[in-house]
């Protein structure tokens, strides 16, 4: 089951840096950052995004006795917003490709068995 979902995030990052290619080359200024793909495919889900990060799942935001400055949007996720989106998304689809055939060699499926299934097996 981790395998098939690995799958098929590799599958949606490198749809996603088709994408972000795609977007590049018809602006045609240089790479565009994880955040402009965003907010050029969907803006309402990003403010609606930082919204729920910031106010249910960071911890300064959500307990208001921590009395800290935001933690996970501002330093964190709005940093990887600003990555180059189509190394970013390669990477990501590139890495998990490879996880997903570590995991295959550990469980001792290779090449042809990798394709035939696992009914073969006694």
């Amino acid at each position: 089951m981790l395998r098939i979902t690995l799958s098929i995030f590799t599958v949606l990052f490198l749809l996603l840096a088709l994408a972000s290619a795609i977007i590049d080359l018809s602006l045609g200024y240089g790479l565009n950052d994880v955040g402009t793909i965003w907010w050029t495919l969907a803006p309402t889900s990003l403010q609606v995004a930082e919204a729920i990060i910031s106010r249910y799942i960071d911890p300064c935001g959500l307990f208001v006795a921590l009395d800290c400055p935001p933690l996970l949007w501002h330093p964190i996720i709005s940093t990887i917003l600003l990555l180059p989106a189509l190394p970013f998304f390669l990477l990501l689809a590139i890495g998990l490709a490879v996880l997903n055939k570590y995991l295959r060699m550990r469980e001792g499926i290779h090449g042809w068995e990798a394709w035939v299934g696992r009914w073969r097996r006694k």
